[in-house]
């Protein structure tokens, strides 16, 4: 009889040790994940805040009218299209403003 009760105790411990170990296995999955979308998050945030800085640097130097669009598109790492949509902004305020 002691046999089986230790048997039926081993069994029991054996199925809460697999439980347990599914169970921190899904939570460390979870915190894995995360983990991931906090990074992923971070650097779409800084990708993003980069962009907007040489957006703005861009606009500073064309106010300045020292360098060519082309130059400032090398400068700030933008396509030339989008210096030169930057450029026709500024010219509108720039009308605006007079106006």
């Amino acid at each position: 009889m002691e046999a089986a009760k230790t048997l039926s105790k081993i069994s029991q411990d054996r199925w809460r040790w697999i439980m347990q170990g599914r169970i921190e296995g899904e939570k460390r999955d979870y915190i894995t994940g995360i983990n991931a979308a906090k990074r992923e998050g971070r650097a779409e945030g800084m990708k993003e805040g980069a962009k907007a800085n040489a957006i703005a640097n861009a606009k500073n130097l064309l106010s300045l009218n020292k360098l060519s669009a082309d130059e400032i598109a090398q400068c700030c790492s933008l396509p030339l299209e989008q210096v030169l949509a930057l450029k026709e902004e500024l010219e509108r305020e720039a009308v605006l403003v007079t106006n």
